[in-house]
This record gives structure tokens, C-alpha cells and sequence, in this order.
């Protein structure tokens, strides 16, 4: 190859790059496609791919190219003179100088890791730290070493400086700290003073006396709902700040808004898929958190399970092995084998109390209704012993009329979906879901009523003429939020059975009598379906059909999870049963740990575009 060849292909490779910037930080990984950047680019698609095998190496190029200059501008500065504060000062306000798009380029480290494969996701991670944390590990270890800072974990203090970083060019970041000035000075004073104030001593005293009052009781009462929230990062946005935040927020692996309800006295019930009745929790003042795996890996899980288990097992217990969140209590289902056998290995891996939940499983029993009765008031009285208090009917009531007003607002959100699909696209429509499952409902009830009219006063504008249809498989583990945004780019989701435990009551539940009976006739006869209810009134096969027209939808997306074998035997049902009516559909599997979905995406778009043809 000659110089002037070299020199062209360096030219072409920095404008494929310069391009692809601005659609990566506008959009997420899954949303940015080759055609794309070809046009912006001035390339055809073949053109480009002589250049870059695959997006992920494309991606993975520009990314390495932006953090070896800021490696070069950063050890620069961690070589400078001066004292460890002013090292620091120096890096960060060269940091915070730099354009705000190649700024906000360092987010996309954490925001996109988990879509890449393993091999480039280590090559990002490493050059990330590269030119970042280990600069600054290396300014700290020198202020150890001179005394400026005490003898503590320098990459600990390191990954705490960069988090306050993060924290300082945050959306909030900007609004409060306007100024790059502000900014540096907020990162410096609270990295090297703290956030304790001049009555710091009183309060430490304070906390000493109430642990001293404390320590001779066996449980205490938690903190009920203050209505402050433990997710204020949607309060206060426009549209597209709030479904940013929610999305924020399911994507965040480590769950933040249960430990803010923590830190503020809060206890908390995890409860694992399907459906649990959070009435009896929230009446206690516990939060009751829906476990639904994370896109973690299970390395501490691994070990106590066999291989061949679908993934959310491993993902909700590895949450808490690895202290990404803390439980006071946990709540199962004999919803399949492995889910009748999480509740002993949980138990024996963990210190809080936990329980199965035995549903029905012949939902068409007399006596089911009563049976069921006695099963939530016997799980009743444990979470009255985790939560130090005593639930009465009246709390029960309460607890009811909340959920009530809940489901109705999820609904007019599913209203919304089937009618209006354009309005709203499928992923926000999962987050705002999704959230009611790791926040109190007092706030998601808030949530839902100011984003609600928001949605609707928006212009018909966007509006396409786009295949209609029902994704059905995400019962229980979770297909990855990028699968959604993949599906919905081909085609309107007018609706699914995204955790549908959180709407499995179609009805509102009476808030008269006996609560704990009416919430278990609510189970019963007002429900939905899903594989793991065995209801001879509710033929799964019935009930999708019933629910593809009642969404006018056009055909079915029938996905299952890996492993899952409940999901894996009705896709054969479904399947059948959808070919007598000469329905479309398109079957799949999914694992909540996906990160590539192109092969996908491309068999989804041609069944559409086949579809669209007949």
C-alpha cells in the first residue's frame, strides 16, 4: 500500500468516525445502524464495511480513538506540579473544558458496555481505565505517600473521585452546578472535605444514641412512605426527560431507588416473578421490590445452581450475593422446579427470612378461594415479624384503594399503546411499567399521572403505517431492554405480557369485607393468564388470540426464554393454534444477557416487510 493510499483510508476512517460520534451519544447502541453512518458518512454500506468488519468494531474503534486522546491530555496533566489537590484540579477543569460532546463521550463507557461482546467490551473497559481512573490512582497514591490523604484504598478513592465527576456533569449536575468553575470546586471540596457540616459531631452523637435504644430490640418499626420519593429524577422534566430518567433507572443494575428507601429507615420484601400481592407488604410499610434479574453477571450465583437454568435465577440471587441490593425479606413461587427450589437456596446463601408463596395450583377448586385466603394470611403474619408491626384490615383497605388506582393508570397506559401506539414507543412504555416494580406506588402513581396527558398532547405527526403487534414470552425473566427498542423499530407493540404480574388484576379489587379474600378472589377471577397458571377457564391459546384481537393486532412475536421451560411448551400450543386462524407470527428465545441483536433485528424486519406485502 502506498503513503497516499495510507493517507486516504486515514482520512476516510476519521470521517466515519467524526460522524458516528454525535449518533451514538444521540441514541443507544441498538439504535444506531451502519446505514446510518454510511450516509452520514457519504459511503455506500459495502464502502463502509471495507473499513470496519461489523458495528461493534466501528464502535469500538471510535471509542478507543476518543479515550487514547483524552490519555494523552490526562496523564499530562497527572504529571504536572503541585500538591495532590492541585493535580486533580488540574485534570478535572481539563476534563470539564473539553467540548461537551466529547465530554458526554466517556457516559457511553458504562452506557453501552453491556452491548458489546466480551472480548470488546474487556478492550473498552481497559482503555477506559487507561485514561481516566488510572491517572487519577496515580495522583491519590502519590498524596498517600506525602500525607495529604490518609492511608486508605487508592483505587477505591480513585473510583469515588471519577464517580463524583460523573455526578457533577449529570442532567442534574448541569442544572444545579452551571458553571465548569462550579463544578470543580464541588468535586474538589466534597472528594477532600466531605459533606459533613458544622453540627456533624451532633449527629453522629444522635445515631450513637438511637443504635444504643435500639440494639436490645429484636425488630423495629420500619419508616413508611414520606411522599419525598427515592426517584426525584423524573420530577420537574419535560417528556423527554422523564422517559430518559425511567429508562435511566431500568437500565441501572445496582436498583438505587431501594437503597435511597433504605437509607431512609425503609425495609424491604423482594418478591420473584410472576405475581405477588403487594397490598400485604406496602400495609406493613415495607417496599415491595419485584425481582426480575439484571443484566449482571452471576458470578457469585453460578455456583449454586446447575448450568441449565434460565438466567433470571441466577441474575436475582447474584444481586444479592454481591450486595447490589439488601433485602429484609424474599418471597418465591412454585412456578416452575426452579423456582420451587430458589427459596432453600436462597435461604442458605442469605440471612433474611424467606418464603414460597404457594398459588393454587388447581385454580379451579372450590375451595381455591378459601385456600388461598388461609396462604396470604399465613405469609401475612411473617411479614408482620419482619416489619415490627401489626397489619390491620383498614391498612389492608388502604393498601387496596392505592394498588386499585395503580392498575387503572397502568391501563390507560396500555390504552394508549393499542390505541395511539405512535405516541408512545415500546421500550418507554416497559420502563414506565417497569419502574412501578422499584418504587413505592404512592410515586409511581404520581409518575404515571403527570407523564400520562403528557403523552397524549402530543402531535399525531409521527404516526407510520407499521405492522401491529403483540409480543408475547416476557412473563417472567425479561427480555433485554434493547431487544424492545429492536422490535419496535420494525413494528408497533400494541401490547404484551411484560411483567405482567404487576397488572395481572384487570378489575379493581373491592375495598369491602375481608381484604385478604378479596384480593385472593381478585387472583382468581379477575386475572389475566400466563403459562404458569394452570386455569381451565383461561386456555393460554384462547387468551392470546382474545388479547391479539382485542388489540386489532396484526400478528404475534411468540418469544421464550432460554431454559424456560413453561414459556418453551405454550410456544407450541400458540403456535398451533395461531396457524388455525392463519395469524402471522414469528417465534424466538431471549436471554435477559443478550448484548447482539442484528441477526434478530434483520429475521424481525423481513417478517414485516413480508407481512406488509401480503
Amino acid at each position: 500500500m502506498t503513503l497516499a493510499h495510507m493517507t486516504q483510508k486515514t482520512t476516510a476512517v476519521e470521517r466515519i468516525l467524526a460522524v458516528a460520534e454525535p449518533l451514538f451519544l444521540a441514541a443507544s447502541y441498538a439504535n444506531v445502524t451502519m446505514d446510518q453512518i454510511a450516509r452520514k458518512a457519504g459511503f455506500t454500506k459495502g464502502g463502509l464495511y471495507h473499513h470496519f468488519p461489523s458495528k461493534e468494531a466501528l464502535y469500538l474503534a471510535m471509542m478507543q480513538t476518543d479515550l487514547a486522546e483524552k490519555q494523552a491530555l490526562f496523564t499530562a496533566m497527572a504529571r504536572s506540579g503541585g500538591d495532590c489537590r492541585s493535580r486533580l484540579r488540574c485534570l478535572t477543569q481539563a476534563f470539564f473544558e473539553l467540548p461537551d460532546p466529547k465530554r458526554q463521550l466517556i457516559s457511553l463507557v458504562r452506557r453501552n458496555s453491556n452491548a458489546l461482546g466480551d472480548a470488546a467490551r474487556a478492550r473498552l473497559i481497559s482503555a477506559y481505565q487507561q485514561a481516566l481512573p488510572n491517572q487519577i490512582l496515580s495522583i491519590i497514591k502519590s498524596g498517600i505517600r506525602t500525607g495529604e490523604i490518609q492511608t486508605v484504598d487508592a483505587r477505591l478513592l480513585a473510583w469515588s473521585f471519577v464517580a463524583l465527576v460523573e455526578t457533577a456533569i449529570s442532567a442534574h449536575g448541569d442544572r444545579v452546578l452551571e458553571e465548569s468553575g462550579k463544578k470543580l470546586d464541588f468535586v474538589l471540596d466534597l472528594f477532600f472535605r466531605g459533606a459533613c457540616g458544622p453540627k456533624d459531631s451532633g449527629l453522629g452523637q444522635a445515631a450513637t444514641t438511637s443504635t444504643a435504644a435500639n440494639s436490645g430490640s429484636a425488630v423495629t418499626a420500619p419508616t413508611a412512605y414520606t411522599g419525598t420519593g427515592v426517584f426525584p429524577e423524573w420530577q420537574d422534566q419535560d417528556l423527554a426527560g422523564l422517559l430518559l430518567a425511567c429508562r435511566d433507572l431500568v437500565e441501572d443494575g445496582d436498583f438505587p431507588t431501594v437503597q435511597r428507601w433504605r437509607d431512609g429507615g425503609g425495609r424491604v420484601l423482594g418478591h420473584f416473578q410472576v405475581y405477588f400481592p403487594e397490598e400485604i407488604a406496602h400495609a406493613a410499610g415495607l417496599l415491595p421490590f419485584k425481582l426480575r434479574g439484571a443484566p449482571v453477571e452471576p458470578d457469585h450465583a453460578d455456583s449454586r445452581f446447575g448450568s441449565y437454568l434460565c438466567s433470571i435465577l441466577k441474575t436475582s440471587l447474584e444481586l444479592v450475593l454481591s450486595d447490589r441490593v439488601e433485602l429484609d425479606m424474599f418471597v418465591t413461587h412454585p412456578i416452575c422446579d426452579a423456582a420451587r427450589n430458589l427459596a432453600a437456596v436462597w435461604e442458605r446463601n442469605s440471612e433474611h427470612p424467606c418464603q414460597i408463596l404457594y398459588l393454587p395450583q388447581n385454580a379451579n377448586s372450590a375451595d381455591s378461594g378459601r385456600y388461598l385466603r388461609n396462604e396470604y394470611a399465613r405469609l401475612l403474619e411473617v411479614v408482620q415479624q419482619v416489619a415490627g408491626t401489626t397489619i390491620t384490615d383498614d391498612d389492608l383497605r388502604g393498601s387496596i384503594e392505592l394498588f386499585n388506582r395503580n392498575r387503572t393508570l397502568i391501563r390507560e397506559l396500555y390504552q394508549i399503546k393499542r390505541e395511539t401506539p405512535w405516541l408512545l414507543n415500546a421500550e418507554d412504555a416497559y420502563c414506565l411499567v417497569s419502574v412501578g416494580g422499584m418504587v413505592p406506588r404512592e410515586e409511581h402513581n404520581a409518575l404515571l399521572e403527570t407523564v400520562l396527558p403528557m403523552i397524549r398532547e402530543q402531535a399525531d405527526s409521527n404516526q407510520e403505517d407499521r405492522i401491529r403487534v403483540v409480543f408475547e414470552g416476557g412473563f417472567c425473566e425479561q427480555p433485554p431492554l434493547d431487544l424492545i427498542r429492536m422490535v419496535g423499530r420494525s413494528c408497533y407493540v400494541v401490547d404484551d405480557d411484560f411483567l405482567i404480574g404487576l397488572r395481572w388484576i384487570l378489575e379493581d379489587v373491592p375495598s369491602t369485607g375481608d381484604p385478604l379474600h378479596q384480593l385472593a378472589q381478585a387472583y382468581l377471577e379477575k386475572s389475566s393468564y400466563s403459562p404458569v397458571q394452570h386455569d381451565l377457564r383461561k386456555p393460554k391459546e384462547k387468551m392470546l388470540k382474545e388479547r391479539i384481537s382485542a388489540a386489532r393486532a396484526d400478528a404475534a412475536i411468540i418469544t421464550a426464554a432460554k431454559m424456560c421451560e413453561p414459556g418453551l411448551e405454550e410456544q407450541v400450543c400458540y403456535t398451533r393454534s395461531l396457524d388455525e386462524d392463519g395469524i402471522g407470527y414469528f417465534v424466538s428465545e431471549f436471554e435477559e444477557n443478550m448484548t447482539s441483536f442484528d441477526h434478530l433485528g434483520l429475521q424481525i424486519e423481513t417478517f414485516m416487510e413480508n407481512l406488509m406485502y401480503q
